[in-house]
């Protein structure tokens, strides 16, 4: 394992933001790059997206793989995050519908999927640049 000098939970902090930008984005790209939607219901889905995405990448750990060479690994547990997110969003989206908890929470099918695969671009491409800079930051400060 690698010297870790990027704090595990800033790397977490990141991932949040990113999470939050994305599922800002993939309703962007769902409403053709225009702000034709409810925004006080995408106020109100973003801080429940990014609990739901905090809970997952507690569960697997997806936020402490920065350092070292196993960028494979890190890859798979964000894999899992995105996939435990998006059974917890689906779960919590439908069991809403059926006993309406709470009637203006829905978030569509297609901006979940779409969410899913910016998650992991976004996460993917953060990850990477939180690794190449640690890991620069560990050679020229190797002791």
């Amino acid at each position: 394992m690698g010297t870790r000098i990027i704090s595990k939970w800033l790397v977490l902090v990141i991932d949040l933001l990113m999470i939050a930008a994305s599922f800002f984005l993939a309703y962007l790209i769902r409403f053709n790059l225009s702000i034709n939607f409810d925004m006080s219901k995408l106020a109100l889905q973003i801080p429940v997206v990014v609990l739901i995405a905090l809970i997952a990448f507690l569960i697997a750990g997806s936020y402490k793989g920065v350092s070292g060479l196993a960028f494979i690994r890190d890859l798979n547990t964000i894999l899992i995050a995105i996939g435990l997110w998006s059974i917890l969003i689906i779960a919590l989206v439908v069991i809403n519908r059926k006993w309406e908890i709470y009637p203006d929470f829905s978030i569509p099918l297609s901006i979940i999927i779409l969410s899913a695969l910016l998650f992991f671009v976004a996460l993917t491409a953060s990850h990477y640049v939180l690794r190449v800079v640690n890991n620069a930051i560990v050679k020229k400060n190797p002791g």
